[in-house]
């Protein structure tokens, strides 16, 4: 079995702390430190903070060092614009593609997600979010916009995940979802694609109204 590449391990492992929030934005990243920590060189640990860098998770400045990226509340907001026109255009093409297979996938998840409202448990419930969502991003055919949004999506994430959390969020998110799986049922592209614009729609508005909750 081939051997992780320890440069490429040690980028995921950042990844998934900056992602899950175990890295505050503008937290220092020191090579020295990190070195010791996943026992690698420091130039293991510069190459896995320049891809960091490329993929817009930290920024690096000469003589400072590598720290976390953040973003402000005006690049949030312009990410979710762009993410009801991307989204949308996604949808459009996947809902002809979509296979029964995948909307069975589709309504069990929208079932769990009726569950974990039921519980309280609105952590598991913006998990089986993304999945439904990411059922319609590998039925678009148009890889390069799928690819896009996906990247966006990953390195937005942990501001996604925080407005459900706003009260009363999750009643309108779960209609939402409910609306676009009809739409996707009876195979309306078009509704589909206007159900997914209003609901990231309302993410946008959701986020703008409760910045100090969430920011």
């Amino acid at each position: 079995m081939a051997r992780t590449n320890p440069t490429t391990m040690v980028y995921e492992s950042l990844k998934e702390k900056i992602l899950s929030g175990a890295y505050s934005p503008s937290e220092s990243l020191p090579e020295m430190e990190l070195s010791k920590e996943y026992n690698v060189s420091r130039n293991t640990i510069k190459k896995a903070l320049l891809m960091l860098e490329n993929d817009s998770y930290v920024t690096i400045e000469m003589n400072k060092g590598a720290k976390v990226r953040s973003y402000s509340t005006q690049e949030v907001l312009d990410y979710l614009q762009l993410r009801v026109e991307l989204e949308g255009f996604i949808v459009r093409l996947a809902v002809p593609c979509i296979t029964e297979e995948q909307f069975q996938r589709m309504e069990g998840i929208f079932t769990q997600m009726g569950q974990c409202r039921t519980t309280g448990d609105l952590v598991g419930y913006s998990a089986l979010n993304q999945q439904f969502h990411s059922i319609l991003y590998d039925a678009c055919p148009n890889k390069t916009a799928r690819d896009i949004l996906v990247r966006l999506k990953l390195q937005m994430r942990k501001y996604n995940m925080k407005t459900i959390l706003v009260p009363g969020r999750d009643a309108l998110s779960y209609e939402e979802h409910r609306a676009i799986l009809e739409a996707v049922r009876v195979r309306d592209a078009a509704q589909a694609e206007r159900c997914v614009r209003t609901h990231v729609d309302n993410v946008r508005k959701t986020f703008k109204e409760n910045l100090p909750l969430l920011f």
